[in-house]
């Protein structure tokens, strides 16, 4: 039984070259690079600025709590005060 021979990949059925050369994979590489860091730096700009505002509307939020409740700020402070100070004297 004649089993025919694997033809080349890099020939196409027709004889003529493939299409994606050497240089087309190349290219696609560099503008996928491209696209890439575009798309991060575009992410990056976005959670910064987002982080940023939710940082400023937790410290309203906390200063807003800490004008309520002074003196309920102040015992929560020196109760964690004295918890990490009693943890880290152990040591």
């Amino acid at each position: 039984m004649d089993v025919p021979e694997p033809k080349s990949p890099s020939v196409a059925p027709s004889g003529t070259p493939p299409v994606a050369t050497v240089e087309h994979v190349q290219r696609d590489l560099r503008l996928l690079r491209e696209d890439v860091a575009r798309l991060t730096q575009e992410v990056s700009t976005y959670l910064s600025d987002t982080s940023r505002q939710t940082l400023r509307d937790a410290d309203e939020q906390l200063e807003g709590a800490v004008r309520e409740r002074p003196f309920v700020a102040v015992a929560i402070a020196a109760g964690l005060g004295l918890l990490f100070g009693m943890f880290f004297w152990r040591r």
